[in-house]
């Protein structure tokens, strides 16, 4: 953003800028949002916030970038995600609030100030959970700026002051834990102090709410501010000077107590107690000063973990983009194979653009809108999806998982541009960061994820069969929802329509119409792929495709068939639902390497699963 008293932005800002506004956009499954960059900003001010008021996103500058040029700065291609991982992060983090926080007019004028400052803190895992459940894709990035979060603390040491630290600072770890982003060994010490200073029956109470505010809906802001309630209760704060306001505080409404920014006090008023305690020096009071060392145990503590989980972040940007170049084998690779690595990454750049497009884009209405109404679940279908997910628990699923760590020391890949930093590190005295020594580590996994992904056919040869795809549909994604797992849903013809995004179940059953003139089966399953990561994810990777396989779109057939292969090449299970007419078949075209499931009833489906979906798992 430019005013008078700041310089213009660069061509390079400039661009840079514009391709924010595209990807904040795209992150929050929005079009009406505004990116700013606040080039001068300072050290202390938020790494980033949202206005709700105006829709705006704005980046600290300074901070955001760290150092890199705007010029070498692209969030619209997957590499240059992974080239800057902090920054995007930043962005994903506040795409969420600009999705998930909806504050209504005048919220927080009506309640206590620490429990608006509390209804803002439960709201920060919540809407990264949120995040995650649309794109799961995105816990690289928000671990990467994990570094970037500020736990504030009380200007006047105090008992009040350091549990509601530990509050936070419990809420900040052991809360995203929960949401998904971070993993529980990472936060182990922070969550010990935390536990020594509000007491292990606090500790529980407290995750009790935070548990409950991650399920809240989507402005639900009077069920969060009752939690809120909850909250400061049990911590114990009445004076707003011991809870600091979140640094998140920034972009809520002006004039709410919460949105403080600076997290300071107010000043009290002329002869309303301002005398009262001048003289105190905190450090002569024996109960200030073990209040202050516990809070900044506590920060450094904070500060640590945040810091390794940056770090961990990061490495793993840096072994995905990396990724191709590791698997492509020394110089002397033959042409063929580099061209092979090279189609591969743009198959992916394709699959995360097309994903970003159907799910997170501009969404289908009017005549090209193949969505029909939406109807209750019938019991035999509520049946049906409890038998299915039956099948899929019995089918007991087995893919090794593949996790990249770094090193400072082998055995591992050296990395020439951590060695070569770790390098200038030692020659300037200064502490080694740079971990030079990669490994993939691949490991069988006892209860591995499952990542499903759902596709129909709503061309006009498939109008016949419209009820049957949307049973399916939906018994599918709860069958998957039962056994833990996530799944996605489009529809194909003309264009591809997201119809459940990744790792959201539908409540209801969606009906649909088929009257399309071609089907782009291609640019569905690079949807399907890019949103759920289906080639480059963990665990058992199914995809269940409902059509006839009559592709008339020219040159489909041949490009369908190259896509199944490559599926199938990377672990990922095409169940292909070979619907039967009138009790007989309906000439379904199978591509090779689908696994073909005769479907005459929808009733048969679970039964056709357990037995057909085992035999292709365990062949592998």
């Amino acid at each position: 953003m430019i005013t008078p008293e700041t310089p213009a932005e660069t061509a390079a800002q400039t661009l840079l800028v514009v391709r924010l506004n595209r990807g904040v956009n795209l992150l929050a499954g929005r079009d009406d949002l505004v990116a700013s960059v606040k080039w001068d900003a300072g050290e202390d001010e938020p790494p980033a916030w949202f206005t709700h008021a105006r829709g705006e996103i704005t980046l600290n500058g300074p901070v955001a970038l760290d150092g890199a040029e705007p010029a070498e700065i692209n969030p619209l291609t997957p590499d240059g995600r992974r080239r800057h991982p902090v920054l995007v992060g930043l962005l994903c983090h506040e795409a969420g609030h600009a999705h998930s926080t909806h504050w209504e007019e005048g919220f927080g004028e009506e309640v206590p100030v620490v429990v608006a400052r509390a209804a803002v803190l439960l709201e920060e895992p919540r809407i990264e959970h949120r995040q995650l459940q649309r794109r799961p894709g995105d816990r690289l990035f928000l671990r990467a700026a994990s570094q970037r979060i500020i736990l504030p603390g009380a200007g006047t040491p105090s008992a009040a002051a350091t549990r509601w630290q530990a509050a936070q600072a419990a809420l900040l770890t052991a809360g995203r834990v929960d949401a998904g982003v971070l993993d529980d060994a990472e936060v182990r010490k922070v969550l010990t102090l935390c536990r020594k200073t509000l007491g292990r029956k606090d500790f529980n109470r407290l995750r009790a709410v935070w548990r409950k505010a991650l399920e809240l809906a989507d402005g639900d802001v009077p069920g969060l501010v009752d939690l809120a309630a909850r909250w400061v209760e049990i911590v114990g704060v009445d004076d707003p000077a011991d809870a600091p306001a979140p640094a998140c505080a920034r972009g809520v409404p002006d004039g709410v107590p919460a949105g403080g920014g600076d997290g300071e006090p107010d000043e009290p008023e002329e002869g309303v107690g301002a005398d009262e305690g001048a003289g105190d020096d905190p450090s002569t009071d024996p109960g200030a000063r073990d209040s202050d060392a516990l809070a900044e145990a506590l920060a450094g503590a904070f500060r640590d973990a945040m810091t390794v989980v940056a770090e961990r972040g990061s490495a793993q940007a840096a072994a995905e983009l990396h990724e191709d170049e590791d698997q492509a084998p020394a110089e002397d690779t033959s042409r063929r194979d580099r061209h092979a690595g090279e189609r591969e990454a743009k198959e992916r750049e394709a699959a995360e653009e097309q994903a970003d497009l159907v799910f997170h884009g501009y969404s289908a209405d009017g005549a090209t809108d193949p969505r029909g109404a939406t109807r209750p679940p019938t019991e035999e279908e509520r049946i049906l999806a409890r038998r299915t997910g039956k099948a899929l628990r019995r089918a007991q699923f087995r893919e090794r998982a593949r996790i990249v760590t770094t090193s400072a020391v082998p055995p591992g890949r050296l990395l020439g541009r951590e060695a070569m930093l770790a390098a200038a590190q030692r020659a300037r005295s200064a502490p080694v960061t740079a971990r030079p020594f990669r490994q993939v580590i691949r490991r069988d996994t006892p209860e591995p994820p499952l990542t499903v992904g759902i596709a129909v056919d709503i061309s006009g040869s498939m109008t016949w069969a419209t009820e049957t795809m949307a049973s399916v549909a939906w018994l599918v994604a709860h069958a998957v929802d039962q056994v833990g797992g996530s799944s996605a849903t489009v529809a194909f013809g003309e264009e591809v329509t997201a119809i459940t995004r990744p790792g959201v179940t539908p409540a209801k059953v969606q009906t649909f119409i088929a009257d399309d003139g071609c089907e782009m089966f291609t640019d569905a399953m690079r949807a399907l792929d890019g949103g759920l990561r289906l080639t480059s994810g963990d665990g058992a990777r199914l995809v269940f495709v409902v059509s006839d396989g009559h592709f008339v779109a020219p040159g489909e057939k041949k490009r369908a068939a190259a896509m199944v292969e490559r599926l199938v090449e990377h672990g990922v299970v095409v169940l292909w639902l070979d619907l039967h007419r009138g009790g007989r078949p309906s000439g379904t075209i199978v591509p090779s390497g689908a696994v073909p499931i005769p479907v005459v009833d929808v009733a048969d489906i679970p039964q056709q699963v357990e037995t057909i979906l085992v035999r292709a798992l365990r062949a592998r």
